[in-house]
């Protein structure tokens, strides 16, 4: 065995022990977060600021690590939301992530419903809350899980034959869940500019996640997005927008840029852009857009201190929006 390939068994070994152990205290994230809705802010259940729509489904999906180990950590996120009479949304979105060979696996079963805030007469501005209640489900398959312990310096190799010394069985629990979140968009048809930013806060009730029956709670995610909508000519949308998300007392600060140009005669439009989660990975983004609907890809370059193993490869995510644009007869409906 060389030594790269070597390297390469110990950094699969101290990732998935290492992940495990953050993956009881943080939640995943997507690097098209502006995608996955819901799972952003709860405020954007149903609302959409300008046309009304019937209903609208949302899927995302991530994979990461492929590159190093066998089996890489899959995201995936369903959601389905609809405005429900007059300024509320209602919806809900199923998220489950299995993170590699430990097959440490977190399902997310929420609801999720949003209120319009603000009375605007100009519709101009727009401010909205929003809840979810729910459950997740989180569960370990401890018999695939890899240990330095099982790993022989006599011969170089890693042995999943030898006693790793830990009592670890496969578990499950469930828990309540909980999140809410705050949302304003700017939206004047006369102005070039829609400024556009949110608030939110994940596991509000701090559950107890641990496997051995001691107190371990689930710390809150705090979201905070912001950005702007910049028409700089009839066919070119240009969004600025930045995530800061805390968790644990870990981080994610992501700067984009994202682009929109429709073609002449058209509904179709290419939607791209570049996106930097700082000390992480640089993310690259294209795709198509059909009137409201989008479906996007991107990709990570790792960029962080595993990029010597990882050969700067990340995560790769597929989206898509869809919305069914025949209207309701509401009165006055808000829609984001």
């Amino acid at each position: 065995m060389n030594m790269k390939k070597l390297n390469k068994i110990k950094l699969a070994i101290v990732i998935c022990f290492f992940t495990s152990k953050m993956l009881l205290a943080q939640d995943h994230h997507f690097s098209q977060y502006d995608m996955s809705l819901q799972y952003l802010n709860p405020a954007l259940t149903g609302m959409i600021v300008d046309e009304p729509y019937s209903w609208r489904a949302n899927t995302i999906y991530r994979s990461q690590w492929r590159s190093i180990i066998g089996k890489p950590f899959n995201n995936q996120l369903v959601s389905f939301d609809m405005p429900f009479k007059k300024s509320i949304g209602l919806g809900g979105y199923i998220l489950n992530n299995r993170a590699g060979t430990g097959q440490l696996n977190t399902l997310n079963i929420m609801l999720s419903g949003a209120y319009e805030i603000t009375i605007d007469p100009t519709n101009k501005h727009n401010l909205f809350g929003g809840l979810q209640i729910g459950i997740f489900n989180k569960s370990i398959n401890a018999s695939n899980l890899l240990f330095d312990s099982q790993y022989s310096y006599s011969t170089n190799t890693y042995d999943p034959s030898i006693n790793s010394g830990e009592n670890i069985t496969n578990k499950s629990l469930i828990r309540f869940d909980a999140n809410l979140g705050f949302y304003y968009k700017y939206l004047d048809k006369q102005k070039k500019v829609s400024p556009h930013g949110g608030f939110s806060i994940f596991r509000v009730t701090m559950p107890n996640e641990s496997f051995t029956g001691e107190l371990n709670r689930l710390p809150m995610r705090w979201v905070v997005t912001a950005g702007c909508d910049y028409k700089s000519s009839e066919n070119l949308t240009i969004t600025p927008d930045l995530l800061f998300m805390t968790q644990a007392k870990v981080t994610d600060f992501v700067a984009s840029v994202l682009f929109d140009y429709k073609f002449d005669n058209s509904k179709y439009s290419a939607v791209g852009g570049l996106g930097y989660r700082f000390k992480d990975a640089a993310i690259i983004r294209a795709g198509l857009k059909y009137g409201r609907n989008i479906f996007s890809i991107s990709y990570d370059i790792n960029v962080s201190y595993l990029k010597s193993y990882s050969h700067m490869r990340g995560g790769l995510e597929f989206g898509l929006i869809y919305i069914n644009d025949k209207p309701k007869n509401l009165s006055r409906l808000k829609l984001i």
